[in-house]
């Protein structure tokens, strides 16, 4: 029988849990909303971040764990895998979703940069795939959500390098979820579009004309909140997701449902019904 998420197991602590997850970029934002929501589901979770102090807080949870590390490297990543090993002694969900962000002109991008960009954004994520498949395979119901971006899905002008990075990871999730689906694993995709968190939301407070003119071309009329895109992905982790593999999700509040030639509406628009 399939776990659902709440069923109980024994680790080799002799304690029970859920279904396990591993969350890159636990620390803050989207990666730390979705990690809470995890633990409030049941599942134990570890928690991967560049920061060891941002993701300490996973140590004080019965069912959570912390790893500090660079998720464009090996040692990492295998860390990552050990450490759910070994204190839930199971791996069935990974939540790829480090990211660093790039804003600037063509001209003004440097190489190392560059580097950098490709080295978490993209790199991280099929490491994580790399070392996860095999603890995957022996799970029952084995899933990956990655975490990509609307600027993947499209162009976007001042984050050439971020917006190629994330299609990659949109295309590197397809191609994950054709060639693993036959091995049980269902490979999903998340892209959020403009969303408040730690890192956003100070810029916004300092100025809020800038919140005013993003929310201008959503047609929600609002940014997103991290917790909002954690519900997705907690929605893909999980078994009610069961025939859902190779999935690129938009949480955007409607902006890539748009052709782009128009604005959406300011407010709603009065019609006249004719007869």
């Amino acid at each position: 029988m399939k776990q659902t998420g709440t069923e109980p197991f024994l680790s080799p602590d002799g304690a029970e849990h859920g279904r396990v997850a591993a969350v890159t970029g636990a620390g803050s934002g989207i990666g730390r909303a979705a990690a809470e929501l995890l633990l409030e589901l049941d599942y134990s979770v570890v928690g991967v971040d560049i920061d060891p102090l941002a993701v300490a807080w996973l140590d004080d949870e019965l069912r959570g764990a912390s790893v500090a590390g660079d998720v464009g490297s090996e040692e990492c990543n295998r860390e990552m895998v050990e450490v759910a090993l070994e204190r839930f002694g199971a791996l069935d969900v990974l939540v790829l979703n480090a990211g660093v962000p790039q804003v600037g002109p063509f001209e003004t991008v440097k190489t190392d940069e560059i580097d950098r960009l490709l080295r978490v954004n993209l790199r991280g994520v099929m490491l994580g795939l790399q070392w996860g498949l095999p603890a995957l395979e022996g799970s029952e119901d084995p899933a990956v959500v990655t975490v990509a971006s609307v600027s993947g899905m499209g162009g976007e002008p001042y984050m050439s390098v971020y917006a190629a990075s994330k299609g990659g990871v949109i295309n590197l999730t397809r191609s994950a979820a054709v060639e693993l689906g036959s091995r049980g694993i269902r490979v999903n995709c998340v892209c959020p579009g403009a969303t408040l968190t730690a890192m956003t939301r100070p810029a916004l407070e300092a100025d809020p004309a800038r919140g005013v003119k993003m929310s201008r071309v959503v047609p929600l009329k609002r940014l997103g909140e991290a917790h909002e895109v954690a519900q997705v992905i907690a929605f893909l982790a999980s078994p009610a997701s069961s025939y859902v593999n190779g999935a690129i999700v938009p949480v955007d509040g409607g902006v890539t449902a748009n052709c782009g030639q128009q604005l959406p509406p300011e407010a709603p628009v009065a019609l006249e019904v004719v007869a």
